[in-house]
């Protein structure tokens, strides 16, 4: 299932890039080609954004309508072309064996070259989000 492709003058990337949400234990993703991203300082990120994104779920799984994107643990996968490595950032309740194969699946990501990483941006716990806006 894994795709091929490229960015500009390298050779072809296997995986995709993109953003998700895990809810109601079901992997929510959009995704693209590496070379379908947008290219910054080294980094391929796709043009998906999850404040876009979201209504668009919503419309699709009735159970998301009473939530907003932020409610619900989510991430986004990246690709850094000078380590030529997947970075995936997501909340970290996420960090669970079948949440992660279930990524690196639906991304058709290598996992010899991916890595997870916790994004405090992608919190969900209200203690994080206190401190990252200083107690509201």
């Amino acid at each position: 299932m894994s795709k091929q492709s490229s960015t500009k003058n390298e050779v072809p990337v296997t995986g995709m890039i993109g953003i998700f949400w895990w809810h109601d234990g079901r992997l929510l993703a959009s995704v693209c080609r590496v070379d379908e991203g947008d290219v910054a300082g080294g980094t391929v990120d796709s043009r998906f954004a999850h404040i876009e994104t979201w209504p668009v779920l919503q419309k699709r799984y009735y159970k998301l309508w009473a939530l907003e994107y932020e409610d619900v643990p989510r991430g986004r996968v990246i690709y850094l072309q000078g380590a030529k490595r997947f970075r995936v950032l997501m909340d970290k309740v996420l960090f669970q064996h079948g949440i992660k194969a279930a990524i690196l699946d639906r991304f058709a990501l290598p996992k010899n070259t991916t890595n997870f990483v916790r994004d405090l941006h992608y919190t969900t716990d209200p203690k994080d989000i206190d401190r990252l806006f200083g107690d509201r």
